[in-house]
């Protein structure tokens, strides 16, 4: 498998003359313009347990590191992030396992390195150029962030959720991505976590997870509506189809189909002109043909769960 990213990689003497680089490691660097975004940046650098701020992709920033340090393992959520999850793996510190005697602690130019104990055999070698990099499987890669959230070594914003710590959030959301975007199974994480987590935690945040989530934002709904749902009796249904007339208009992320309920997560690219105009036709066909659709942003969850609810009662009272 080859790690692909848009930036190059380059070394003190391959910076051009006027262009601003940032530094991945004291020896190497990419451009400025491949920077994360500030806002991410700086959000994400709250909620780590140093404040500390990672401009460099995750991606980026575990290549560089693995290769100045032949022999090692990428591991954890760096592991993630050369096999592309697309979330949650940005603001991590780069965490990898040598053949060292002492730990090494991570800073913005710098890996978090821990003892490789040999054989460590649940590795693949990736490339990145011709360069070979050693990673943690994915099943071991996604174990290893797991405990990263139990030991409180990578986390993020969540949205509250009664009944569910913010740990526990985390937990299901990686699991979700996962399954979601790597094609993992839930049993196989489980049996690869064995004597590795609590299998009581484990098994709650595996009974709570599903393969159907596309984001961590809509997990988070998805744990927000569940227990609203469950209380009057419906069952909440993920990835609906809309069929009229034998013509698909749309998925709806979670659907009360025989209240003709269905339920939107609009991430960020929903703000696009596009697929404004996309949205809204699919708002105005269902509503034809009489279903009732709540959007929900990242900002608007509590009250789009309060919108269904509402929902909820009128329906039952006709």
């Amino acid at each position: 498998m080859n790690i692909e990213f848009p930036p190059t990689i380059v070394n003190a003497s391959q910076m051009e003359r006027g262009q601003n680089y940032l530094p991945v490691s004291k020896q190497r660097f990419i451009h400025e313009r491949h920077s994360l975004e500030q806002w991410a940046v700086q959000l994400a650098a709250r909620h780590h347990p140093h404040n500390q701020k990672y401009d460099v992709p995750a991606a980026v920033r575990a290549v560089v590191h693995a290769y100045e340090r032949p022999g090692s393992v990428v591991c954890g959520f760096s592991a993630l992030a050369l096999y592309g999850l697309p979330y949650l793996v940005e603001g991590a510190d780069t965490t990898l396992r040598a053949p060292t005697p002492q730990k090494l602690t991570a800073s913005a130019i710098r890996p978090s390195v821990a003892r490789l104990h040999a054989p460590h055999t649940e590795t693949w070698t990736l490339t990145h150029r011709g360069v070979p990099i050693r990673v943690s499987r994915p099943l071991r890669a996604t174990v290893q962030a797991l405990q990263q959230i139990r030991r409180g070594e990578h986390s993020w914003q969540t949205e509250p959720i009664p009944g569910v710590s913010p740990e526990m959030v985390k937990a299901v959301q990686l699991v979700d991505c996962a399954r979601r975007h790597l094609g993992l199974q839930a049993e196989d994480i489980r049996a690869s976590a064995l004597r590795q987590i609590n299998q009581r935690w484990l098994s709650r945040a595996l009974d709570l997870s599903r393969s159907t989530a596309d984001s961590p934002k809509e997990t988070e709904l998805r744990l927000l509506l569940q227990p609203v749902v469950r209380n009057y009796g419906h069952t909440l249904v993920e990835q609906y189809p809309l069929t009229v007339g034998g013509k698909a208009i749309t998925t709806f992320d979670f659907a009360i189909p025989e209240l003709k309920i269905g339920i939107m997560f609009d991430g960020r690219h929903h703000w696009e002109y596009d697929q404004r105009q996309l949205d809204t036709s699919i708002n105005l066909t269902s509503m034809l043909h009489g279903w009732t659709v709540p959007r929900a942003g990242s900002k608007t969850m509590q009250q789009c769960v309060e919108v269904v609810e509402k929902t909820i009662r009128q329906a039952r009272r006709r």
